[in-house]
């Protein structure tokens, strides 16, 4: 099926259907995230999409991205200058580079939500600016203290090229030309390794001083203000538009609310894409290369080779042109790769970090400096590539809308761990090798550290299809229930759609799917370790789910935090004592009143309202919630939760462990609580019960829906209840 439709998109309704309503993986979906092909495959010329979408975003933002690399370069160049000037050793360099590393992860993920959750031309240009003026004050440096807390505050501009410029250009421009895109925008890399390198040498070497190196940021100012200029695409327009053509779906539909995912559900969600997650552990290898290579292959060509600022200059100038010989590879290469078999770049990419890693560590023992240069060129050649393969992988399974966080977490993987590696570690193996030979010691370590960084694409290059196919399932589950808002129908107190829930390795919720209408009570059944209980909780946010959708009143509520989803009006009864035994009745009620704690009236006016539906609690507000019955401490649980005026209220074993008539006092105020208009999710273990609240019922067995209906046609399935529930409980199936 997969050949099927790989190339010509003639998509069978059936399969449509399936992952719109069943969301079943199929690699033969993934085919949609590709580009349509044209003739025998050829993606369409890029000259023609940069007319259409305009050449200042792709220009302004590879400018954008020139200046913070110069600079960077720059500062590893001058490594030498800047120990004789400040009296430091080797350790002490590499520190302060980690620091400035540290400093752009602190900058990073900041920008990187600003950027997911507003303008990323504002990010960007901010950015920049701030870079641009900061650097310069550098060259005003009289010791390594102010130096370096400078450089951390000009760090902000280092790596957004990396996370909201790949972002923007993702959004910017359509997927069929992605990979040219991104290959044009990391001529930075290489312009500022050669251009850039001799320009800052030049101007170090003229100067006669490592300072007025300083002033070459001065040069962003116009730049950044030009990016403020630009018009901001939105997010994830390309994959919607290109996905929804590409299986005959009408482009428009209604945009449903999406409220803000925080920091720790985004970056949750993220390392759960496999394919994502194997990435960032090799990131973390590159960044140790790519952190430690740059810094101590400068001071190993000072002590192995006896350069001066000029000839390192002019090495790296040479080393830095193999990125003009190995970008080309995939601009012409990469959005064909990628069409023809997603997982194909991460596979070039392992063989990229892989010959890099051997490449420069046999550099290191040449004879003849000229060899030295040749390997390190031919290195410098065969990684070039790989951010952009990274990048195609990344842009194709990402939700849109976390991608800049998720460019962001590849530069905290690099800089964190390949960073700390590479800046400390390598410097204290530097300083106990010797002056001499020590940065030769500490850059073999590379070598390997490359060759483990490759298996790890390897293994991550596994996942690309799969990955994608969750992308693609979930354009057409929003563009599906797009449709159903525009048909006119209700919208649903709660739908779970597609739902896998796992803990640890172990699957407990596979693939659930159901809907509550408002005002409707609906039973949930099953046996004990249905995944019931973890259904409920991922509902209520204490879970995350690896797949699928979770609305509430028609938002998209999967990934947020259980406070957010308590001011989306949801709340969560546990069945037992949910009270806090050591504080009094009055304390309980008032900790149910606590997300109302900016507008007392209304949180006043709640907990009387509290009292009067359950009179038998007003009698004993003083008194320790611990010596209460166990009906009692459930009923003020429920009244603590129905405090907070939710819409949608999920109980989980409501009669556990009481007695019949605190379970029948219960159950009328379950009656009156959803009389009054709130929706009502309960888990029970008896049908009986059960039958005395809910007219419909979803019966959960080994974490898959087996039947939604109506409870008069679930006790017509012996095959379900008897297996589950013993006595009493099947007492009516005759």
């Amino acid at each position: 099926m997969a050949d099927q439709v790989r190339f010509d998109f003639a998509v069978p309704d059936e399969l449509l259907s399936e992952v719109v309503a069943k969301g079943r993986h199929s690699e033969a979906i993934a085919d949609l995230a590709v580009m349509p092909g044209t003739g025998e495959g050829k993606p369409p010329p890029l000259a023609g999409i940069l007319r259409q979408y305009g050449y200042a975003p792709l220009a302004l933002l590879t400018a954008a991205a020139i200046v913070p690399n110069t600079f960077g370069n720059g500062i590893s160049l001058i490594g030498n200058n800047l120990e004789h000037s400040f009296h430091i050793h080797d350790a002490a360099l590499g520190a302060l580079t980690f620091a400035a590393a540290v400093a752009q992860l602190l900058w990073a993920v900041p920008l990187a939500l600003w950027a997911d959750r507003g303008s990323r031309k504002v990010v960007a240009g901010v950015a920049l600016l701030i870079f641009s003026v900061v650097a310069p004050l550098m060259a005003l440096a009289t010791n390594v203290w102010t130096f370096t807390f400078l450089y951390l505050i000009a760090s902000v501009g280092f790596n957004v090229s990396e996370t909201v410029h790949n972002s923007y250009l993702s959004d910017a421009y359509p997927m069929e030309g992605r990979g040219r895109i991104f290959s044009w925008h990391n001529l930075s890399d290489p312009l500022s390794l050669t251009i850039g390198i001799l320009i800052f040498g030049l101007v170090v070497t003229v100067g006669h001083s490592w300072r007025w190196g300083m002033l070459i940021p001065l040069a962003g100012i116009p730049i950044a203000l030009a990016v403020f200029t630009l018009r901001e695409p939105d997010k994830g327009q390309n994959e919607s538009s290109h996905i929804l053509k590409a299986s005959g779906m009408d482009l428009h539909s209604q945009q449903e609310e999406a409220p803000r995912v925080l920091l720790g559900s985004a970056v949750t969600r993220l390392l759960r894409i496999r394919s994502i997650y194997y990435e960032l552990a090799a990131v973390a290898i590159l960044g140790f290369a790519g952190t430690g290579g740059p810094l101590f292959g400068n001071l190993y060509f000072v002590r192995r080779w006896g350069l001066d600022t000029a000839q390192r200059s002019e090495v790296y100038a040479i080393i830095g042109l193999a990125a003009f010989v190995g970008l080309p590879v995939a601009y012409v290469l990469g959005d064909r790769m990628f069409r023809r078999a997603p997982e194909r770049p991460l596979v070039i990419a392992a063989g990229c970090i892989t010959a890099y890693g051997v490449l420069f560590v046999t550099s290191l023992y040449m004879p003849q400096l000229w060899m030295v240069v040749t390997l390190q060129l031919l290195a410098s050649a065969a990684i070039s590539p790989l951010a952009i393969c990274i990048f195609l992988t990344l842009a194709a399974t990402a939700p849109a809308e976390m991608r800049t966080i998720c460019f962001a977490m590849f530069g905290v993987y690099a800089l964190v761990f390949g960073g700390f590696a590479g800046g400390v570690l390598l410097g204290a193996v530097s300083d106990a090798a010797g002056y001499l030979h020590g940065p030769t010691v500490a850059l073999t370590l590379i070598g390997p550290v490359c060759v483990v960084g490759g298996i790890m694409l390897l293994l991550g290059s596994r996942h690309v299809k799969r990955d994608i196919t969750m992308v693609i399932e979930d354009v057409l589950e929003r563009h599906a229930e797009g449709q159903r808002r525009q048909a006119g129908h209700a919208v649903p107190a709660l739908q779970v759609h597609n739902l896998d829930v796992f803990y640890g390795d172990n699957q407990v919720l596979f693939d659930v799917d159901f809907e509550v209408a408002p005002g409707e009570i609906v039973a949930l059944l099953g046996t004990n370790g249905a995944g019931k209980s973890t259904l409920l909780r991922t509902v209520a946010g204490l879970q995350h789910p690896h797949r699928g959708v979770i609305r509430i009143a028609g938002v998209t509520c999967t990934y947020l935090e259980p406070e957010q989803i308590i001011d989306r009006g949801v709340a969560l009864l546990l069945g037992g004592k949910m009270t806090f035994p050591g504080l009094t009745v009055q304390e309980n009620l008032h900790i149910g009143a606590y997300s109302m704690r900016r507008d007392r009236a209304r949180s006043g006016g709640a907990v009387a309202e509290a009292l009067d539906r359950f009179p038998e609690l007003a009698a004993k507000l003083r008194q320790p919630a611990g010596t209460l019955s166990g009906g009692e401490q459930q009923m003020l649980a429920l009244a603590r939760v129905m405090i907070t005026g939710p819409d949608l209220l999920l109980i989980d074993e409501l009669a556990l462990g009481l007695a019949p008539m605190a379970v029948d006092r219960l159950t009328d105020l379950i009656r009156e609580v959803n009389g009054a208009g709130t929706t009502v999710v309960l888990v029970e273990q008896s049908v009986n019960r059960a039958m005395t609240l809910a007219r419909r019922a979803v019966f959960l067995e080994r974490g898959e829906v087996r039947f939604d209906g109506s409870i008069d046609g679930l006790l017509e399935r012996p095959d379900l209840l008897r297996p589950v529930f013993l006595g009493a409980a099947t007492d009516g199936l005759g």
